[in-house]
């Protein structure tokens, strides 16, 4: 007799990875977990986490921003606490939301409460949230207000964040993420490209400010990118060639190298540069041969495989 294995109950943590897992391909099957994941909320520490990935499947997926709001309505009693550093980041997640929603008098509201008994300025606060929230209205391709939310993003910023403020990382991984994205679709207004060239280069900006020199390097290769897709083959060149001085300036290890390397084949390509683009190619192939984990390097493999596509027709 075969039994069945006895159904879990997962914890939240697994809950949310699972959902990330599957947000990009199904991103309404997994809001339709959220009732389910709402039980799973028995700590305030699961509270930042769960009302992250609400935000970004109802915002920046599916444009459900009131369906969004009710969820976040769900766990804003006890154990939560409205005045604690958990409490305060179920309040941004719930501005962000409005903000899209255009209730700008309850985003304000929730972004004051964001701040109650923050060490940082309410630009600290109210700049992440706009940051976000513009990056969901441009994935429901409402780029004019997209692009606006983003611009005073960037102007509340101006108040000199240092390093360890919030705010600097948390603006260079939105920026990033928002010219991926961009560069990911295929259809792109000039509006967009616009957008997402700006985006690039306010990654490359924070990220030199908040990261290491392996993000700083890595903004430089996403500016090179978006550039080349907006149609600006010398400055993809430009920063690609940024890209690979950081690198070689800090022990020239061959994975980021080879990704530079690749940048700079397709720049040269999209100039009309063969030769230099198959030079480049082979710098990229030498290096990634010296890539030690066996993952990384196969993964090489295939880009290589690809820029061959393109560089080779």
């Amino acid at each position: 007799m075969v039994h069945n294995a006895r159904m879990t109950t997962p914890t939240l943590d697994e809950f949310v990875g699972s959902c990330w897992n599957d947000h990009a391909t199904d991103p309404t099957g997994v809001f339709g977990r959220f009732a389910t994941g709402v039980s799973l909320v028995t700590e305030a520490r699961h509270v930042p986490p769960f009302a992250g990935l609400v935000v970004h499947v109802a915002g920046e997926h599916l444009g459900r921003w009131q369906d969004g709001l009710d969820i976040l309505r769900v766990i804003e009693g006890p154990p939560l606490v409205a005045d604690s550093p958990e409490g305060r980041a179920l309040a941004r997640s719930r501005a962000v939301l409005e903000c899209c929603a255009g209730d700008r008098k309850a985003a304000e509201k929730s972004a004051f409460a964001a701040r109650s008994g923050a060490s940082q300025p309410f630009a600290s606060d109210l700049a992440r949230i706009l940051a976000i929230a513009a990056a969901a209205l441009a994935g429901q391709s409402r780029t004019a207000e997209a692009a606006a939310l983003f611009e005073d993003a960037m102007a509340l910023a101006s108040y000199g964040p240092t390093a360890t403020d919030p705010t600097a990382r948390a603006l260079a991984v939105t920026a990033n993420n928002l010219a991926s994205a961009f560069e990911e679709k295929k259809d792109r207004s000039r509006a967009e490209s616009a957008l997402m060239v700006r985006a690039a280069e306010a990654a490359r900006d924070w990220w030199g400010l908040a990261g290491t020199w392996l993000e700083a390097e890595r903004a430089e290769y996403r500016l090179a990118s978006s550039c080349r897709h907006a149609g600006d083959a010398a400055g993809a060149l430009e920063h690609a060639r940024r890209s690979l001085r950081i690198v070689e300036a800090n022990g020239s290890n061959p994975y980021e190298a080879a990704f530079a390397h690749e940048q700079l084949a397709l720049a040269h390509h999209a100039m009309g540069d063969a030769r230099s683009a198959r030079g480049e190619r082979d710098a990229m192939a030498a290096v990634a041969s010296k890539v030690e984990d066996a993952d990384s390097r196969a993964f090489c493999t295939e880009e290589l495989a690809k820029l061959d596509q393109v560089i080779r027709g």
